[in-house]
C-alpha cells in the first residue's frame, strides 16, 4: 500500500479518511466507477485517471509482473508515476 503502482489505486487510496490527521482533507475521484460489465477497449479507469495518456482510451497494457509478488495493467510507465 505504501507504493501503488497503478494511478486508480493511488487515488482510491489518497480518497480514504484518516483518523491520524484530524481536520485533513478528503480527496476525491471525479466521475463514476467503470461498469465493467461492458468494460470498454482501453483502461476501464482512463475516464477517471489523473496522469491517463491518449492511447489508454484504446488499449490496456497486459498484466505484467514488475517486481517479486507486484503486477500491474497500466499504459502509463512506472517511472512517470507521481
Amino acid at each position: 500500500y505504501a507504493s501503488p503502482s497503478h494511478p486508480y489505486t493511488r487515488g482510491l487510496l489518497r480518497a480514504i479518511p484518516r483518523v491520524d490527521q484530524v481536520g485533513s482533507e478528503l480527496l476525491s475521484i471525479p466521475g463514476s466507477p467503470p461498469n465493467m460489465t461492458r468494460a470498454p477497449k482501453g483502461c476501464p479507469f482512463e475516464p477517471r485517471c489523473d496522469i491517463r495518456l491518449p492511447e489508454c482510451k484504446t488499449r490496456l497494457d497486459p498484466l505484467t509482473e514488475f517486481a517479486p509478488q507486484r503486477k500491474r495493467a497500466c499504459n502509463v510507465p512506472l517511472k512517470d508515476m507521481p
